[in-house]
């Protein structure tokens, strides 16, 4: 018998990819332990076919309330009720109708055509932060460049004020610390998150008051004109969604461009390929995904009694997806350990699949090819200062919570490489 799995322990954390292993051999549906103290524990599934077909069947979902007083919905106390008002709006959280409704419109947003042209605005926040840094020597790669490159992107989206997004970064960083940290949270966190609600309600209120009057280019003025459309979106739901887009797939894109440096300053051979091939960029990114996803496990409740790997899953219990378990999984990845920008099989979940798969992935890829060429193409000597890496007591979206980077200055101008903006 194998002993009971709590996937949040710190030392599952620091080194998941041993305990995924064993798990995927010995027992890939697992019975282990909840995070949430009421349930009596929560399957966790470890190979990828079995992960792709929950993620793909109808017969799970998101809802907890459909079938149980006693699961967690949004991740949020009861007491802090803007916060969870406002987090239970959130289309990650929703199923069918009122996912598909609210995802239909949001698809816009994120259409092939929207994040092409929002390519050069990357690059020029990317290397803007690179501008910061770059006579420096080094720098915290989390905290200076992975973190406010997907806040300062979105805002952009949405038509943020450039002046404003300073206050956009602090209101982010409290709501992230509150929805994606929840077995550490803290009283304080919840009520630095309920406060960053108020502030985010009153800014969002304000804007959507002025696109009413003159409308703009851009991702505000579009959910304003959905919700003209009649029944399409509620005023709550606006607000909601403009929130929602502010921090949906941050901690993805920061946890990508951590792990995915740290992943190649420790493979070096992979690193000299990227560096004198950056065409091979687009499919690296996507190998990077597979090798150490940003998201580590997704949960979803089963909504009837079903039968995966010879137990039976019962309508009401909670499923853990071990997404970075299947991303390793030796049946459908040759030599999964090894980083190999030229695998052919790319078919990794790293943004997971069905209904809920990842609505801003092209923007997240994006973000991370442009992002990595400046990094490797402005810093020639990219080093690790310190080997030991810290991660942030999280193993939903596992990533360093500080990565501290040398380089030297360059000694060439950014426009003597090539470069695919």
């Amino acid at each position: 018998m194998i002993e009971r799995l709590n996937p949040f322990l710190p030392e599952v954390i620091a080194d998941p990819y041993t305990v995924y292993r064993r798990y995927r051999e010995e027992d890939p549906v697992h019975w282990g332990i909840s995070s949430n103290p009421k349930l009596p524990g929560a399957w966790y599934l470890f190979r990828y076919q079995d992960v792709m077909q929950v993620l793909e069947d109808n017969r799970f979902g998101r809802e907890v309330r459909r079938i149980r007083e006693d699961g967690e919905g949004a991740p949020v106390p009861a007491a802090y009720k803007g916060f969870r008002s406002m987090v239970s709006n959130w289309m990650v959280f929703r199923d069918p109708p009122d996912h598909t409704r609210l995802r239909l419109l949001v698809n816009k947003a994120f259409a092939p055509r929207v994040v092409e042209n929002i390519r050069p605005t990357i690059f020029k926040i990317a290397d803007n932060l690179l501008d910061r840094v770059q006579f420096r020597g080094e720098m915290d790669l989390i905290e200076e460049f992975a973190f406010p490159l997907p806040v300062m992107v979105i805002a952009a989206l949405l038509g943020v004020d450039p002046a404003d997004r300073p206050l956009f970064r602090q209101w982010s960083v409290a709501l992230l610390e509150a929805s994606t940290s929840r077995l550490s949270a803290t009283p304080e966190t919840y009520n630095r998150a309920e406060e960053a609600t108020r502030c985010l309600i009153d800014y969002f209120s304000t804007a959507i008051s002025e696109r009413q009057k003159q409308p703009r280019q851009d991702l505000i003025t579009a959910l304003v004109k959905a919700q003209d459309q009649g029944d399409k979106l509620s005023e709550e739901e606006v607000l909601s969604m403009c929130i929602h887009l502010l921090t949906a797939g941050h901690e993805t894109t920061v946890n990508l461009l951590g792990k995915g440096t740290l992943a190649l300053l420790r493979n070096p051979d992979a690193l000299k390929l990227l560096r004198t091939h950056p065409e091979l960029i687009p499919a690296g990114v996507e190998e990077l995904l597979r090798y150490d996803n940003p998201v580590q496990l997704v949960t979803r409740w089963a909504f009837a009694d079903v039968e995966i790997g010879g137990k039976l899953i019962r309508q009401g219990d909670s499923v853990g997806l071990m997404l970075g378990s299947a991303n390793r999984d030796p049946a459908i990845f040759p030599n999964p350990e090894v980083l190999d920008f030229q695998r052919q099989d790319s078919r990794h979940c790293g943004f997971g699949a069905g209904i809920h798969f990842c609505i801003g992935s092209a923007l997240a890829r994006a973000e991370g090819q442009i992002a990595l060429n400046i990094l490797l193409n402005r810093l020639p000597d990219l080093c690790l200062i310190d080997e030991k890496v810290e991660w942030t007591n999280n193993i939903v979206f596992h990533g360093p919570k500080h990565l501290q980077v040398g380089f030297s200055r360059p000694n060439v101008s950014i426009n003597s490489f090539p470069l695919l903006v």
